[in-house]
């Protein structure tokens, strides 16, 4: 799903479905390791991705939910430090950034570049 496209026809597209539900270490490798829709070069968004699908193919955006992120954090791979990485709540009611515990568990949305 096409939720960024660059003044040069460049973008961002979101799988089609989540990973999973995991920690951020399994996440990292879970995302550097997907492979769907006929590619392998998917990747974790980073924090400013995500809360940019949550606003665009997420509950914020013009469609609404198109992405079918449901009420759920998710993962991002902007790391804060050994402990703790960014997550993004996609929540109808207004999403939010969180620093989080890396052993917790979230879902996990891959995204490349085309």
């Amino acid at each position: 799903i096409v939720f960024q496209i660059n003044e040069d026809g460049t973008g961002l597209v979101a799988d089609l479905q989540n990973l999973g539900v995991m920690n951020w270490d399994d996440a990292m490798n879970a995302a550097s390791s997907a492979t769907s829709q006929g590619y392998s070069d998917w990747y974790l968004p980073s924090k400013d991705a995500l809360v940019l699908m949550y606003n665009t193919i997420g509950q914020l955006g013009p469609e609404g939910d198109i992405g079918g992120f449901g009420f759920s954090w998710y993962w991002s791979s902007s790391n804060i430090n050994l402990d703790y990485a960014w997550s993004v709540l996609f929540y109808s009611g207004g999403g939010g950034e969180s620093s989080n515990n890396k052993d917790n568990t979230y879902g996990v949305r891959v995204i490349r570049a085309f």
